[in-house]
């Protein structure tokens, strides 16, 4: 795995938050309903504005307030259950934007730490061992079933963006993108099932649905 776990137990969060503009906006946004963001350490040369620090495990981690890369970029994900137990881990499939970003930081901050905050709370901390130029981000715990279930009413899942031929080359960037290719999952889900249906009542899946079957719009 290009990018090390560092276990990340409890953390100040309350005190995190405050430091987050994005704890005081998240209420007030319609779209989306989750905020997801990525920061990498800082340093003790960074201004104070510029940095989120907080206590952890007896040292003082310093990490940069803007995020490499937020929820704008994330093409496609996917759910798993967190091998601690706590909530959900998530694969993000990162646009192109995020990718560069993803690729840049992870190559000029080897050996630092990447802090991922979901919704205001941070959830995971992991390690920088080598360079990531695939797009893909893990974040290995901490993530409600709520929030996943929100992502999944905007985004499309990896195994969906990669079957369609649409976007095989190409992931969805822009927001109508990103919406076309979750509509596009769905009507592909709608369209199996059916064909299962039909099956099950012994037709033959084959031939195309008789007339009245068939949409007008």
């Amino acid at each position: 795995m290009p990018l090390m776990k560092f276990p990340l137990h409890a953390v100040f969060a309350a005190t995190l938050c405050l430091a987050l503009s994005s704890c005081d906006t998240l209420q007030t946004l319609g779209k989306p309903k989750y905020q997801i963001s990525v920061h990498v350490q800082g340093t003790n040369t960074d201004m104070p504005r510029d940095v989120i620090e907080f206590p952890y495990q007896g040292q003082q981690f310093i990490f940069k307030k803007v995020p490499e890369f937020s929820q704008r970029s994330i093409a496609a994900f996917e759910s798993f259950p967190s091998e601690d137990g706590v909530g959900n881990g998530l694969v993000l499939k990162l646009d192109t934007h995020g990718r560069n970003q993803l690729e840049a930081v992870t190559r000029t901050h080897q050996g630092e730490l990447l802090l991922t905050i979901v919704n205001g709370v941070p959830v995971d901390i992991i390690q920088i061992d080598q360079p990531v130029a695939d797009g893909k981000f893990v974040v290995w715990r901490g993530v409600s079933d709520e929030t996943v279930e929100q992502m999944g009413k905007r985004l499309a899942h990896i195994s969906s963006v990669k079957s369609s031929g649409k976007y095989l080359d190409m992931l969805p960037s822009t927001d109508k993108e990103k919406k076309d290719a979750r509509k596009a999952e769905i009507e592909e889900k709608k369209y199996l099932e059916e064909m299962a249906r039909r099956a099950e009542r012994g037709e033959d899946i084959t031939k195309p649905p008789r007339t009245k079957e068939i949409p007008l719009e």
